[in-house]
């Protein structure tokens, strides 16, 4: 189980760079519309991490320069989500397409599609521009709904509003999430017909679908057509994507020469993104180079004059997939002699290099000291722990490990446990599975999908379970016909 979470890892490194589409003046009126909701709000002010404007400016801009998660500031500002909203219905926002359209889309992120979409259906007209749909076009693909996105799409385009390379980009991101392959270059086609310019987005997406069908020339003729285009021959993204794909295919020789041309790209920047270098770090680990992580690093702290958190955990991801314990031992020491805050991200790649090599002394020791040093808040160790436990089949000691994370406000996700779940569906283990769905529960994490593997669970253990159509309406699951199906096996309606 180790090996296939790594592989995900791995999976997720190599695509990661294809599917930042972001929009920053979105983004800026949102948390716009936080701060000033959080600030209007007295009982809000006397809170200690109120979230001034001020503040969450700093924190998006941190996403560009210290390698932070766009993801973490927008969860920091949904928080205040309900203020958000408040502020909105009293009126305190323009009536411009804009701002129409920033509502359906924090509609859309804290309530869901369905509120979005009527709170869509009732702007005028006048206000509903290209900012609006497109919004809503942005919450389709986001959500995976094919028919409605394309709907929305084909509109935009009989409305004149259809001339931006986002929305397109929109449209290329879902079709390669939903493995609609072949429809990529037939957009591109469309694109450049319109003489709508190609970002590095677009041609990342491009990419990526001759990645998943395994077409490396398709790649490099990408690549190729990328290096004539003068808007974006320069677009570190691009050659990201061509060397992640030629060194997940092995091709190792392939992906050295766009290294190299990577690396030159960040070499003559003046103000080269410290995102890039982590990227870069991270690839040359993938392509099995020890000594081009190090000289990467080292040139990343020569660029700079303050070196990041997030920097470090790019070279000690990287150490830990080579295997060089010793020199992530060595890094991490540096790391904490300078560090202000700790992170529990930091001990938890060494203790998963440890465990990797079965150094449970080490690992514990390790878990002890960043106990201490945590203040008894640890969420990513123990995760470590639970990984490698389940991996081992000791199912006891992986759900106390679990726990810990959760009582630490660790918030995980039923995709990114499939592993877990596979753990319990290979042993017909029902009661195990039981425990660990109570636990997911606790974290506010218990969905559709982690009903589905415990009632497949259930179904190969031929085991019934009676009070679970009353356990599934409490828990506010949406039933799917999937889920009916499998319900009918265990838990028969009554007739």
């Amino acid at each position: 189980m180790q090996q296939a979470l790594k592989l995900t890892k791995i999976k997720v490194s190599s695509t990661i760079a294809a599917t930042r589409i972001f929009n920053t003046n979105l983004l800026r009126q949102i948390s716009t519309a936080a701060a000033d909701a959080v600030t209007t709000n007295k009982a809000a002010v006397a809170q200690p991490k109120t979230a001034t404007k001020a503040y969450i400016f700093r924190k998006i801009n941190e996403v560009g320069s210290k390698g932070g998660k766009v993801s973490d500031v927008l969860h920091y500002i949904i928080n205040s989500g309900q203020q958000i909203i408040d502020w909105f219905e009293k009126g305190k926002f323009d009536s411009s397409g804009r701002d129409f359209g920033l509502r359906v889309d924090i509609l859309h992120k804290l309530k869901g599609l369905a509120e979005a979409e009527k709170f869509f259906d009732g702007i005028p007209s006048a206000f509903k521009n290209h900012y609006v749909y497109g919004t809503l076009l942005n919450c389709y693909c986001a959500d995976l709904e094919i028919t409605k996105a394309m709907a929305t799409f084909k509109k935009m385009d009989e409305m004149g509003f259809a001339s931006h390379v986002l929305a397109f980009n929109n449209i290329l991101n879902l079709y390669v999430k939903t493995k609609q392959l072949e429809k990529v270059p037939e957009l591109i086609s469309e694109m450049k017909k319109k003489h709508i310019p190609l970002d590095g987005h677009t041609y990342s997406f491009w990419i990526q679908s001759y990645r998943l069908l395994g077409d490396l020339e398709g790649v490099e003729q990408v690549f190729h057509e990328a290096q004539e285009d003068n808007l974006v021959k320069d677009d570190w993204l691009i050659y990201c994507n061509v060397a992640s794909v030629f060194i997940e295919f092995g091709q190792f020789e392939k992906a050295s020469s766009h290294l190299e041309k990577f690396e030159n790209v960040l070499n003559s920047s003046h103000n080269p993104s410290r995102n890039a270098f982590h990227h870069l770090i991270s690839l040359y680990a993938g392509a099995g180079k020890l000594d081009s992580v190090i000289q990467t690093w080292n040139k990343l702290k020569s660029k700079y004059k303050v070196v990041y958190k997030e920097s470090y955990l790019s070279l000690f991801r990287a150490l830990s997939r080579l295997d060089d314990i010793k020199g992530l031992e060595n890094y991490i020491r540096e790391w904490e002699s300078a560090c202000n805050n700790y992170d529990d991200r930091v001990p938890a790649v060494l203790i998963g290099a440890y465990l990797k090599h079965d150094m449970l002394e080490e690992a514990n020791l390790l878990l002890k000291d960043a106990t201490k040093k945590s203040g008894n808040v640890l969420r990513f160790p123990h995760v470590q722990f639970m990984n490698y436990y389940f991996g081992k089949g000791q199912t006891e000691c992986a759900l106390k490990h679990m726990e810990a994370a959760i009582v630490s406000n660790w918030k995980p996700t039923a995709e990114k446990l499939v592993p877990c779940f596979q753990h319990f569906k290979d042993r017909k283990d029902v009661d195990g599975l039981e425990k660990f769905c109570q636990l997911l529960k606790r974290a506010e994490a218990l969905d559709t999908k982690a009903y589905l593997w415990l009632l497949e669970t259930c179904v190969d253990a031929e085991k019934m379970a009676p009070d679970m159509r009353e356990r599934i309406q409490e828990d506010g699951i949406n039933v799917t016909p999937e889920l009916e199906e499998l319900l009918e096996r265990v838990c028969p309606s009554s007739v």
